[in-house]
This record gives structure tokens, C-alpha cells and sequence, in this order.
């Protein structure tokens, strides 16, 4: 079972009980929480590609508007119709290409990685571990010799694993979940129309997941929905 106890002490996690297991300290109710890892490869995990996605797309089509609405104010709708017949559609086509594969590149180049989930009395929180990373997938990852730097000192690290990133979101600032059943995916929105975070659970975990999911957001009347699917 992924319920576990926060130890402050021995600061790990430790058996469900009125004392830690390693130290004999006590344990109190709200250092209770759900703890659960996976494995994933982001080139194969589509929510990996919408979090890029869902940023150049927009940029993307944003782009093709302002030039078709720029082409049709200072020409009208001749100079609008020649720049469609022109080519125009066919060069946004090949851009698109272009995104996509620049999306499949960056993916690929990070490689495999290790995620560790908490779910406790905050919120929900995700590790994001590589091992033994190539500085190709550093850089694929936008990441700086400053701010592995700054994420080892959180306190988080684990041996022969660096961590490369850090999410959490607080129960309070959830607007809107979902859960795919199917799929095993958790789907934390903030607000309720953006994606903040989505969790892959384990497929024996989702019960207690689910549980806990219900026990701290259906009391809240400002979220839009907790809906489970699947």
C-alpha cells in the first residue's frame, strides 16, 4: 500500500504507526500521505507532448491570424485571397511539420526518467529524477548548472539519481480534477480550463488515490468538477 508516514527525524518515509520504525519518534496523524513512483519515457507519454503542445500550437495559430488579418487591412480581401492562393496555407502546413518535430526531438533527446509522488496535507507534490543524465538531455530540458544547483539543495536528492525537476500544486488551489481510469492519469487543473500538473498513478494505487482525491476536494464548493472516468 502506497500510505506511508513522514518521519521529521529520521526525514523519510516510514510504516503506518504511533512511532517511526527506524527512530522510535512519534508519529502524528497529518504526517500521513500516499507515496507512489513510475518510470516513464516522455517521447511515448501524449500528456508530456500536450504540455508543449498546448504552448506553440497557440503561438502558432496566433501567428497565421495576425498575418492573414494584417494582409487583409493593408490590402483588402483581393490581396487577402492572392496570399492564401499564394502559398500561404501550405507554408503554415510545413511549419506545423516543423513543430512536431521539433517537439519529437526534444522529447526524445530526454531520454527515460523516474517520478516519486507525495499526496499529504498540502497538496501534490512530483520528483522528477534522471540517472546518470548526459548533459543532451540536461539541455533538452532547459536545464542550468544553477538551478540543479538549486533543486539538490531542496533536500529531495536520492542516490545515483539527480533530481531535474520539481512540481507541486496545493489541494487549496486545485479547480478542477480528473481521473482516467483507463489511462491511470490524474489531471489537476488551476484554473479550471488549464492543465497544472497530471500525475501517472499506479494501476493498484488509483483506489487510494481516488479516496483521498475525494476526501479533500469534494468539500470544497469552489471546485468545478472531480469528475472520474474510466
Amino acid at each position: 500500500m502506497p500510505l506511508v508516514q513522514y518521519c521529521k527525524k529520521c526525514k523519510t518515509e516510514v510504516p503506518l504507526g504511533e512511532s517511526c520504525a527506524y527512530c522510535g519518534g512519534k508519529l502524528t496523524k497529518n504526517s500521513e500521505m500516499l507515496s507512489f513512483g513510475i518510470a516513464r519515457i516522455p517521447v511515448r507519454e501524449w500528456f508530456c507532448w500536450n504540455d508543449l503542445l498546448r504552448i506553440a500550437l497557440p503561438a502558432l495559430g496566433g501567428i497565421t491570424v495576425i498575418a492573414l488579418l494584417m494582409e487583409f487591412f493593408t490590402g483588402g480581401i483581393v490581396a487577402l485571397e492572392r496570399m492564401l492562393l499564394g502559398g500561404f496555407l501550405g507554408a503554415m502546413l510545413v511549419l506545423l511539420g516543423v513543430v512536431l518535430l521539433a517537439c519529437y526531438v526534444l522529447l526524445r533527446l530526454q531520454g527515460g526518467e523516474r517520478i516519486h509522488y507525495v499526496l499529504d496535507k498540502q497538496g501534490i507534490h512530483a520528483w522528477t529524477y534522471l540517472k546518470n543524465p548526459t548533459r543532451l538531455q540536461l539541455y533538452a530540458r532547459l536545464l542550468t548548472p544553477e538551478v540543479l544547483e538549486r533543486l539538490e539543495q531542496s533536500g529531495h536528492t536520492l542516490p545515483e539519481l539527480t533530481l531535474v525537476r520539481y512540481q507541486s500544486i496545493a489541494w487549496k488551489d486545485i479547480q478542477r480534477v480528473r481521473l482516467w481510469r483507463e489511462n491511470a492519469v490524474l489531471l489537476l487543473y488551476r484554473p479550471s480550463w488549464w492543465q497544472a500538473m497530471f500525475v501517472n498513478c499506479p494501476i493498484e494505487e488509483l483506489e487510494a488515490v481516488e479516496k483521498m482525491l475525494r476526501a479533500k476536494l469534494k468539500p470544497r464548493k469552489e471546485v468545478r468538477e472531480v469528475k472520474i472516468q474510466g
